[in-house]
């Protein structure tokens, strides 16, 4: 090759790689489009707008893991989580793909799965809080408690401000049974949204299960003048307020536990027990029978039926102080979605 013929080359070739460098580009521009459409509900322009670049451009990465996204978040979670493995075996040092394979096999109830592609994204990004939490959610469902531990204070250390991080915390060790250490999280939260119904309640449950009932009394009472439907408040708000003397208001958080949630035996049974002690022996024993009919199973239930419909009329029974129940005290929800767990950036 002569040099005008080198000369020629050089510049067909620099022509074409400004070509590319445009067409690339533009499909970033659009990809940025549909991010944009997406993040204000667009959903639909949005995934058309990733399909124009797919069709150009198949193994387009920021378009693959967009369009896996969506697909995850809606009707097609199978085909998302396909697209997001795509992505990770494209581009496999990418912490934030990583991620967000990993919330999407959580939505999918795969957690093993889920956590191999958490760890990834914490190897690869240490320092990475939400991959921490997926991998915290992914131990916690594979019941491996102790190190879902870790990885939580892993994440307390990383983001110490956020209260909703050290809240989960202390339900895991509520969860273990570690009550001394579900308090010091609980209170780190409180401390940090103090007033935040969901901290208040924690806390407040807490201490009437760790026998504090005058020190919870407060804190539950806040949180259910915010919101008067939290059941696990109203039943602990109940059992502080039987436990400190004043039956007549415990009766009343009692029965409202029991509206709230009509199913849940624990309130039911513990109605049975101060509506009893209150010498309220009708109430009492309707009580009593609904709890055991809907636990078949529980003894105390049982046992507690039996004594009481034994009991003369007109008797108030003794009692010694209520136990609260161990329960989470959380609120019971069905299972949702983990792709809250996916950033778009």
């Amino acid at each position: 090759m002569n040099r005008k013929q080198r000369r020629t080359a050089a510049k067909v070739a620099s022509k074409a790689g400004k070509v590319g460098k445009s067409a690339s580009s533009t499909a970033e521009a659009v990809v940025q489009k549909a991010i944009a459409a997406a993040q204000v509900g667009a959903l639909a322009e949005a995934e058309r707008a990733l399909d124009e670049v797919l069709a150009r451009y198949p193994d387009h990465v920021e378009a693959l893991h967009h369009k896996g996204m969506l697909l995850a978040r809606g009707e097609h979670l199978e085909e998302g989580i396909a697209l997001l493995r795509r992505v990770v075996a494209i581009k496999p040092k990418e912490s934030l793909y990583w991620n967000n394979l990993a919330a999407a096999e959580l939505t999918a109830d795969r957690p093993e799965q889920a956590l191999a592609a958490a760890q990834a994204a914490v190897r690869l990004e240490p320092k990475y809080v939400m991959a921490w939490q997926n991998l915290a959610t992914c131990l916690g469902d594979l019941d491996r408690p102790q190190e879902q531990i870790e990885a939580l204070k892993r994440v307390v250390a990383l983001a110490p401000h956020d209260a909703e991080n050290w809240s989960q915390l202390g339900i895991a060790e509520l969860d273990r049974k570690d009550l001394a250490a579900a308090e010091i999280a609980f209170r780190e939260a409180l401390k940090r949204a103090p007033q935040n119904s969901d901290h208040l309640s924690n806390l407040g449950v807490l201490l009437v299960q760790r026998n504090q009932p005058a020190e919870a009394l407060p804190h539950l009472e806040a949180s259910l003048a915010m919101n008067p439907d939290r059941f696990t408040a109203a039943l602990h708000f109940g059992l502080a307020l039987a436990i400190t003397g004043d039956r007549p208001k415990a009766l009343r958080w009692l029965r409202r536990a029991t509206s709230i949630k009509p199913r849940a035996d624990e309130a039911w049974g513990a109605l049975a027990d101060i509506a009893m002690a209150s010498g309220e022996k009708v109430e009492a024993i309707d009580a009593a029978r609904r709890a055991a009919m809907i636990a078949p199973d529980n003894s105390v239930h049982r046992h507690r039926l039996e004594r009481l419909q034994g009991q003369p009329q007109g008797q108030p029974q003794v009692l010694a102080a209520p136990v609260a129940p161990q329960s989470p005290v959380g609120e019971t929800t069905d299972s949702l979605s983990r792709m809250d767990q996916i950033y778009i950036r």
